[in-house]
């Protein structure tokens, strides 16, 4: 018997993804995020699982959290530009991808359904078994005929069955990054000689910590910090929040915010952690990148978040980036996979989501491994 799946109107309630829907309830997703144009919805799924749920068709400067076309054509971009400064290898890149991004534009690939897209880099998942995927998708077909359907962030740490499942009824599995996984006792994580020295550093510096509630008056200067190292440091195409979501999802404490303060009153590095059930991420970090490296800054913003996963005992997935200092730290690596149903669509489609599942899985996952990225 096909269980009952549907869209609901947001209510306010102590459930957190009813209470962080609820957002995108009163503002439009723009005014949030602004390089996010989508239409935000939420599905029922059962009683106690519901998924927010993102709708685009074009949206070809969106952020990639909504935008496969921007993940794979714009954000490689930035990338290339970033680390590659031989123009002689860094020019032809570039025109290879702008190629790529013409044929990706062909098969329409913006156009999709994304199911649990909280449009946060990593979306954590409910303690949710999968038998409902056959009939969430048999519902989105029937809304959205000519879209594909992703479900993003499942990690092989923590979603083994999830994937199996996922494959079982004709999703394409597609590796997309390698993230760090952190769900050791706090004994054995402290016994890290970097955990220790982190400890140590943060004790000498002195700078004064700031609980949630004491961040409220900070969170301009937080916002500054975050863009200045998703934005101005690494790509345009990372969320661009905008301070009503940072003062909303404070108040409504959907995102917990901590943070270090100096003796002039200056927000020196902070984190905004986000949990579902069990499992903490942190789409929300920053710290003064003027700084010297010594001083210690990213330490203290993800001390916080080490606190925080000691202090209530759930998984941490502390997403990509940084992957010796996230190693050297305990962090277990996984491989992160989108689940791509497109068994309904056009061949033209299909065909190119194959050819990405081919790169993505074939190449890049091999060496994701093979260099610890």
């Amino acid at each position: 018997m096909a269980m009952k799946i549907e869209w609901v109107h947001v209510v306010l309630s102590e459930s957190i993804v009813k209470r962080y829907t609820m957002l995108f309830n009163t503002y439009s997703s723009e005014e949030l995020i602004k390089n996010v144009k989508t239409v935000f919805k939420r599905l029922k799924v059962s009683e106690k699982i519901y998924f927010p749920v993102t709708i685009n068709t074009t949206e070809w400067n969106n952020s990639f959290v909504c935008s496969p076309f921007t993940a794979y054509a714009l954000y490689s971009k930035d990338e290339i530009r970033h680390k590659v400064k031989n123009k002689w290898v860094q020019l032809p890149l570039l025109f290879l991808l702008w190629g790529i991004g013409k044929v990706l534009k062909w098969g329409k690939l913006n156009k999709n359904v994304h199911v649990n897209n909280f449009l946060l880099s990593t979306n954590p998942y409910p303690e949710w078994q999968g038998n409902e995927i056959k009939d969430i998708t048999r519902f989105i077909k029937k809304e959205y005929p000519s879209h594909a359907i992703i479900f993003r962030s499942l990690n092989t740490y923590q979603h083994s069955e999830l994937l199996k499942k996922f494959k079982a009824v004709n999703y394409q599995l597609i590796g997309s990054r390698q993230v760090y996984m952190y769900d050791q006792p706090f004994e054995a994580w402290k016994k890290r000689n970097n955990n220790y020295q982190d400890l140590r550093i943060i004790k000498k510096k002195g700078l004064t910590y700031l609980s949630h509630a004491e961040m409220e008056s900070y969170l301009p200067m937080a916002l500054a910090l975050y863009e200045k190292l998703y934005l101005e440091k690494y790509s345009h195409f990372n969320p661009q929040f905008t301070l009503s979501y940072f003062k909303e999802s404070h108040k409504n404490k959907t995102i917990f915010f901590q943070g270090y303060r100096n003796e002039k009153e200056e927000l020196k590095a902070f984190s905004g952690i986000f949990v579902i059930d069990n499992t903490i991420t942190s789409p929300l970090v920053g710290y003064d990148t003027d700084a010297p490296q010594k001083e210690g800054l990213y330490i203290h913003a993800i001390q916080t978040i080490f606190d925080y996963k000691y202090k209530t005992g759930k998984i941490l997935n502390l997403s990509s980036g940084a992957p010796k200092f996230k190693r050297m730290r305990g962090g277990e690596a996984a491989i992160e996979y989108s689940a791509i149903y497109t068994a309904h669509l056009h061949w033209g489609r299909r065909i190119i989501w194959k050819i990405l599942e081919v790169i993505s899985n074939k190449i890049g996952v091999p060496l994701l491994k093979k260099y610890e990225l």
